[in-house]
């Protein structure tokens, strides 16, 4: 009996453990049967990710250990090493008038040389490490111009494992994030996280580093802008004075900070080799990321965030969005989730493809200048009858996201045909080594070929558009 009693004490606190977990936007989203596994991926996640922050190491101290091994410069050479990767095309299934806009500016770049093109990539950790997205922003700025690897947050969970920008910070910054529980003291950013210092009654420093990654030429540190919020007053009804030291090299200066609206910029020195920023405040500004974009060619900013399905970007603050868009001005927003949605044991997703359809027209009203492209999530294998196969369900939750594209108007691009269709995760695995052994996620090889082949799917595109186009005109 006390056995008993004992199991559903702790079957109580569990249970209680799991909902303070659960995301607020998703409770209402389905059935528990269908989001089940959702909502415990997602916890998970975010447990991971909030022990990773707290872990009492301080990275600039261990700069030498986080760099990337392996990253292969050129993925059209390992395009052409692999026989049995030469007949994988990009899927041809888009709406290409859900991109015109996009491609009347990409037309108009191309020629006059002049004007910035931005993208948002909005992903899950598929996109960790900035791997497919940094082969994807490296072809995109190596054709139209462009220099920068675009916005980067104050932390990040995979900034160890990044190689376009080697990203350092200490390990006393607070954060919030939309995929926590609640709000948090601040309103997110645009990646869905929100810094600010760490214990006020601390001495120690709160430190961000930025040094030039080795991936690609274009990807110096041009152009630097620190993003902050609009300051809190504290018990007394007064704000605080925050100070920012700036130490480049051998120099160091202070920054000015003014955090009198909702987004404020600050400037900072061009072209350094590397910088870092100290913060002296008591957790009163809220710190989003610094921005590296040159004024002409193509920006490509990663907010991809491990662990997400989508769903969280309802949380997005509509105000600070838009004044994010009025220095981004994005012209094509990419939402490349499914990974965390995608259950083995469920068949019907119809809840989530609501969901999406409500979070794309929201993120259009966030973006008002910008199409969409919608990316299916990729091939994926579990074990059945005792061979690694793809699920029965998940040809049908491709076509759902096809959907999802076609009732938005956006653009769509299927990774899943891609890579190949059904079962070809498991010759990206066994046969060609280009994925990991979770039968989930790229390795750096797959990475590079998978953002090789989304830009060649994008250009195939652009040229239809323009010779229709010229078809129109004649």
């Amino acid at each position: 009996m006390k056995k008993a009693w004992l199991l559903l004490v702790a079957a109580s606190s569990l249970l209680l453990l799991f909902i303070y977990f659960i995301p607020k936007d998703l409770i209402h989203s389905a059935n528990s049967d269908e989001f089940e596994q959702l909502l415990n991926e997602q916890r998970q996640d975010a447990i991971v990710s909030e022990r990773l922050l707290k872990l009492p190491i301080d990275t600039i101290k261990h700069a030498d250990t986080l760099a990337l091994q392996e990253i292969p410069k050129d993925s059209s050479i390992l395009i052409n090493q692999k026989d049995s990767l030469k007949k994988i095309t990009a899927y041809q299934q888009t709406n290409r008038t859900g991109l015109s806009r996009f491609f009347k500016k990409l037309e108009q770049l191309e020629y006059s040389k002049k004007g910035q093109i931005r993208i948002a990539f909005f992903g899950d950790s598929m996109e960790d490490g900035d791997m497919i997205v940094m082969q994807f922003r490296h072809y995109l700025q190596q054709r139209f111009g462009g220099l920068g690897v675009g916005f980067v947050p104050i932390t990040a969970i995979d900034a160890r494992g990044r190689y376009s920008i080697k990203h350092l910070f200490t390990h006393n910054w607070n954060q919030s994030n939309f995929m926590r529980k609640g709000y948090g003291r601040f309103q997110f950013g645009i990646s869905g996280s929100t810094f600010y210092t760490g214990d006020s009654l601390s001495d120690d420093k709160t430190t961000v580093q930025f040094i030039k990654g080795g991936a690609y030429k274009e990807l110096p540190l041009i152009n630097p802008v620190l993003f902050y919020g609009k300051q809190k007053k504290d018990e007394t009804n007064a704000a605080t004075e925050a100070k920012a030291m700036l130490i480049m090299q051998d120099t160091s200066e202070y920054l000015t900070l003014s955090p009198k609206k909702l987004l404020n910029s600050c400037k900072l020195p061009n072209l350094q080799k590397q910088f870092s920023i100290t913060i002296t405040d008591k957790q009163s500004i809220p710190f989003y990321g610094v921005s590296f974009a040159s004024e002409n060619g193509i920006i490509v900013d990663n907010l991809s965030v491990r662990g997400n399905s989508g769903l969280p970007l309802i949380k997005l603050d509509y105000n600070l969005m838009r004044a994010f868009d009025q220095y981004f001005n994005y012209d094509l927003l990419i939402f490349a989730y499914g990974t965390n949605v995608f259950s083995f044991k469920n068949e019907k997703y119809n809840w989530y493809k609501h969901r999406m359809l409500k979070i794309i027209n929201y993120m259009q009203k966030c973006y008002q200048d910008a199409n969409v492209l919608v990316v299916s999530m990729g091939d994926r294998s579990t074990k059945i009858e005792g061979t690694m196969q793809t699920p029965e369900h998940l040809p049908k939750f491709i076509q759902l996201q096809h959907e999802i594209a076609q009732k938005s108007q956006s653009g769509f691009y299927s990774f899943y045909d891609a890579m190949g269709g059904k079962n070809s995760m498991v010759r990206w695995v066994e046969q060609d080594s280009l994925a990991n052994k979770d039968y989930t996620h790229l390795n750096s090889k797959g990475a590079a070929i998978a953002g090789k082949m989304m830009y060649n799917w994008l250009m195939k595109n652009y040229k239809q558009y323009k010779q229709q186009k010229a078809k129109e005109n004649d």
